[in-house]
């Protein structure tokens, strides 16, 4: 099953008892922390949870073999969820 954000803010605020706006408000916020963080190239670490790490693919410049033509690709920063070991252990079961 595929969640789209207005069905996770559903489930989220019945799960804590908020009104929707009020989640929306906090999944916004925490995007925002997440946005900072990958840009700065930091680690968010949620203890029992995993951690998000950013990395940062430079820019790069490609040349077409065929016709010559060269292309500038912009730097890329991702970032990759690495699960706790309680939470691996807790999904296993």
């Amino acid at each position: 099953m595929k969640l789209d954000n207005k069905a996770f803010i559903s489930r989220l605020s019945k799960r804590l008892n908020r009104e929707p706006a009020e989640v929306t408000t906090l999944v916004d916020g925490l995007s925002v922390i997440f946005r900072e963080a990958g840009s700065e190239l930091d680690s968010i670490a949620v203890p029992g949870f995993g951690t998000f790490k950013s990395s940062k693919t430079e820019e790069r410049v490609i040349t077409d073999e065929t016709s010559g033509e060269r292309k500038l690709y912009p730097p890329v920063i991702s970032m990759e969820f690495q699960p706790s070991i309680v939470l691996r252990k807790k999904l296993a079961r």
